[in-house]
């Protein structure tokens, strides 16, 4: 007994899963970019997915999933250009949502693999990427779905790309020898002259004095010409050249001559100015005073001359022709 139900469960395990139904086929190729989501019971909630959406491009070529009539092509609400096809087997109702076009009408037959439309973005859609909806339910019950996957068949993976040729072992290539550099002697510095017992000695990598500053002799008069010759040239006497050791003496620069002062014309005239200014500003303000100040003392100087004349006239008694003298 134990051997038979061993073997009936060794039977089980080896044979085959249960495969799709056949005569399903993709309407698209692509992967499930929403899965199927529905509660039977209460089909029309929020939230429910009665379908699976398959990634597309738009325009992609969209096929029968199975043999059938087509039972509507057009406009559905919300669901955009849907065609719908009920089954060969009168058992389901398939349905393809958020066309772009149609290629069927209404009563037409259609094999399995014909073209039905193709993929685009009508209607309002539950992913944003360019898919179709495709959906399943039983033909004699309007609210009762299934899910897709569980008809269609599994997707034939991707051929694998071939694998690259395996590169060439590299081959060891010997190199030539290379000559050794084989070391010369360095050739011997010529020795300079020796040097004087009263100088220093130059140190490596410095620059050597030059010669000393040299005295030129003041300028000979130029000697007359001889009678009906050329004329005589000046004699140069040959630069005094100090030794070697001798302490140089370095000339003062000569003074630079002072700048000449500016000529009167150069000079700044504005304190003159700004003093005329204020001059003219005080004779405006004050002007009207001084001239009153001035007219009273002018009148009070010729009332005191008068009277002096006056005085004198009487003291010194001079008669009626002096008095016809115009008075000052």
């Amino acid at each position: 007994m134990r051997f038979t139900v061993a073997l009936a469960m060794a039977v089980l395990a080896a044979a085959p899963p249960a495969a799709a139904e056949e005569g399903w086929a993709w309407p698209v190729e692509g992967r499930v970019l929403t899965p199927y989501s529905n509660d039977n019971t209460r089909p029309y909630a929020g939230g429910m997915h009665r379908g699976i959406d398959i990634a597309a491009a738009v325009g992609a070529p969209v096929v029968a999933a199975r043999a059938g009539t087509v039972t509507h092509g057009g406009v559905v609400g919300s669901s955009g250009l849907v065609v719908s096809v009920r089954t060969g087997d009168g058992r389901h109702v398939t349905s393809y949502l958020h066309l772009s076009s149609l290629g069927v009408d209404k009563g037409d037959a259609v094999a399995a693999g014909a073209r039905l439309g193709a993929v685009g973005t009508s209607g309002r859609r539950s992913a944003a990427e360019p898919h179709l909806h495709f959906g399943v339910r039983l033909a004699d019950r309007d609210d009762h779905y299934l899910d897709p996957l569980s008809l269609l068949p599994p997707l034939s993976a991707p051929d694998p790309a071939p694998a690259a040729p395996p590169l060439p072992a590299p081959v060891p290539v010997r190199a030539a020898p290379q000559p050794v550099p084989v070391p010369v002697a360095a050739a011997p510095r010529a020795q300079g002259a020796p040097v004087p017992a009263g100088a220093r000695a130059r140190p490596r990598g410095t620059l050597q004095p030059g010669p000393a500053a040299v005295r030129v002799p003041a300028a000979v008069p130029r000697a007359a010409p001889a009678l009906g010759g050329a004329p005589a040239r000046r004699a140069r006497h040959p630069r005094r050249v100090p030794p070697a050791g001798a302490p140089v003496r370095s000339r003062a620069p000569a003074a630079l001559p002072r700048p000449a002062p500016a000529a009167a014309s150069e000079r700044s005239f504005g304190r003159p100015l700004a003093l005329g200014g204020l001059g003219l500003i005080g004779l405006v303000l004050f002007g009207g005073v001084a001239w009153r100040t001035l007219g009273r003392a002018n009148a009070g100087v010729n009332s005191r001359a008068a009277r002096a004349a006056r005085s004198i006239r009487d003291r010194l008694r001079i008669g009626p022709s002096v008095r016809r003298l115009p008075s000052p």
